[in-house]
């Protein structure tokens, strides 16, 4: 793996570290403080893991500086989510991730434009998921590098496998495999929104 994504990757776990317990998540001096609020929100959160985790499944080996282009669009979507969490539809989010996850079965490979696309529609629908009601500016900040930092280690970590010859026979099965998990989560979240709202 190249140095990248290995910095990624320590960004990452330090932004898990920090907030991944309750009590880190809301810092020590109450929730207004904390950046990584979102963080916690965001890792607890089955459905905005699932719309990252299907970003990098469908844009499977985008290089540089495609990837930090798509990772950007993303945390931009998901602080915009947030701002909009009230207007968006609780549907929303596992509707967009199902198109992410049956993208990912199907082995489509897009163009750069609709990359970016799909990039702001898991972005949308983590930031949506993640459910961070009257978000502060602290609230958004960790939302933007949280989401920002681990898509980009995703794509990275991605475009790294998918140049190593010893996988090639693997991956494109593990990638409709890990596809229909992230499908099929989001339907199992969509239907339980669904009925929820009409319970």
């Amino acid at each position: 793996m190249s140095p990248k994504p290995w910095v990624a990757a320590l960004a990452l776990a330090g932004s898990a570290f920090l907030g991944c317990g309750h009590a880190w998540a809301h810092g020590a001096f109450g929730a207004d403080t904390s950046i990584w609020t979102a963080s916690h929100h965001l890792f607890t959160s089955p459905l905005s893991l699932a719309a990252l985790i299907g970003l990098a499944l469908v844009l499977f080996g985008i290089r540089e500086p495609a990837s930090f282009i798509a990772a950007a669009l993303a945390s931009a979507a998901a602080v915009l989510a947030t701002l909009w969490l009230v207007h968006i539809p609780p549907v929303a989010a596992p509707a967009a991730v199902v198109v992410i996850g049956l993208s990912a079965v199907a082995a489509w490979k897009p163009s750069t434009g609709f990359a970016f696309v799909l990039a702001a529609l898991a972005g949308l629908a983590a930031g949506s998921a993640a459910e961070l009601e009257q978000p502060r500016w602290q609230d958004l900040a960790g939302m933007a590098v949280t989401v920002l930092i681990a898509t980009f280690w995703l794509l990275a970590t991605a475009e790294n496998l998918n140049q190593s010859g010893r996988l090639q026979v693997v991956l494109p099965i593990a990638r409709r495999v890990l596809g229909s998990w992230v499908a099929a989560i989001a339907l199992l979240l969509g239907a339980l929104a669904v009925l929820g709202k009409h319970a």
